[in-house]
């Protein structure tokens, strides 16, 4: 059975100093079968760092490069893209003109900050924080410049990660509807969703909850992913085994990969 980690940051990110090559070594030493690059692209981000595309030219050269040193493990190249309404239009010509094996589009800034940091919860609830959230969450899915330029909603519940509050989960029963709302429109529009690993440790849960993965199934959703969000190489593979099991348990009898924007579904065994 494949054993996916779709989900990786090297130093193409400007949040990680992890070598590819690192990330390949470390991929193999965890048993993974199928990795994808996923390099930060957050265009309009109030960090300058982030706020850039990233060098495209140089990233496929190195992939290039590894998939000749490194033949026994599948290597994808992809890309992070990160939601904000104001640049979405160039987010997608961006997108339009490379050629990724997969497209993660993800939220992470909320009224112009990124959830994690401190200074994003404004003062707010957890019922209000989260409900923002999740509203710009729905609006990234629904914004037509994008439709056509990504494959997964990436770690939805990402806010979850930030621990301002005594109970920083994010359950489906919390949001019933919104989150309804953000599942129906991905099935309809055909993507899938990324289950990422990084929530264990800080928000108690996989990325989403997995009472959202099972609503997810429940609305007929089958376009999955797996993902560990690793910066480090000590991170790379962690908790696949399990969240594999965990989405078997919610009814999943596929994960999916992609090569070339095109699904792939690997039988669960």
């Amino acid at each position: 059975m494949k054993t996916p980690d779709f989900h990786i940051h090297s130093c193409f990110s400007p949040d990680s100093t992890m070598r590819p090559a690192e990330a390949v070594e470390a991929a193999i030493k965890s048993g993974i079968t199928d990795m994808c690059f996923t390099e930060h692209m957050d265009l309009g981000h109030h960090i300058d760092s982030f706020n850039r595309i990233p060098h495209f030219d140089e990233m496929y050269a190195s992939i290039c490069d590894l998939r000749c040193q490194y033949p026994n493990i599948n290597i994808h190249c992809g890309i992070e893209a990160g939601y904000i309404s104001q640049t979405a239009k160039q987010t997608a010509q961006v997108l339009s003109q490379q050629n990724f094996d997969y497209v993660l589009l993800s939220t992470h800034c909320v009224d112009g900050l990124d959830c994690y940091l401190p200074e994003s919860k404004r003062g707010r609830d957890k019922i209000t924080a989260y409900t923002r959230y999740l509203e710009t969450l729905y609006d990234s899915i629904s914004d037509t410049y994008l439709l056509n330029h990504y494959d997964c909603i990436g770690h939805i519940g990402y806010i979850a990660k930030c621990r301002y509050y005594e109970d920083n989960t994010m359950p489906y029963e919390l949001f019933p509807k919104l989150f309804d709302a953000i599942l129906s429109l991905i099935i309809k529009n055909e993507k899938g969703i990324e289950v990422n690993t990084s929530g264990i440790k800080r928000a108690g849960h996989v990325l989403p909850h997995p009472s959202v993965i099972q609503r997810y199934y429940e609305l007929g959703g089958r376009i999955i992913t797996i993902g560990s969000d690793a910066h480090t190489p000590d991170r790379v593979g962690a908790n696949v085994a399990d969240t594999i099991a965990l989405i078997k348990n919610c009814g999943f009898k596929e994960f999916t990969v992609f090569n070339r924007r095109v699904p792939e579904y690997c039988s669960i065994i």
